[in-house]
């Protein structure tokens, strides 16, 4: 798994939506998934492009968060803000 300040790049296993390949995802796609989908507790999500269970997606949403918030606080707070989240981190 690569990843730099502004992005992680997440390996996804040969699915439905076609072979196995490897997304990016950005401070901006964090911000979206949690401004947008994580307040259900059930379903499909997205995240950057990766469409499934609610679980997994969840799970790779917190990593990304986890990685950014050491990684690039200040910019992660920046786009929080420019969504209409206020960051508690």
């Amino acid at each position: 798994m690569a990843v730099g300040k502004t992005f992680v790049d997440v390996f996804i296993d040969a699915d439905w939506q076609g072979p196995a390949r490897t997304i990016r995802i950005r401070i901006g796609d964090v911000v979206q998934y949690y401004r947008t989908q994580a307040a259900s507790m059930s379903g499909c999500r997205t995240l950057g492009g990766i469409v499934g269970d609610w679980r997994p997606v969840d799970m790779t949403a917190r990593q990304c968060l986890e990685h950014f918030k050491r990684a690039n606080v200040k910019a992660l707070r920046r786009e929080a803000r420019k969504a209409g989240l206020v960051p508690r981190f």
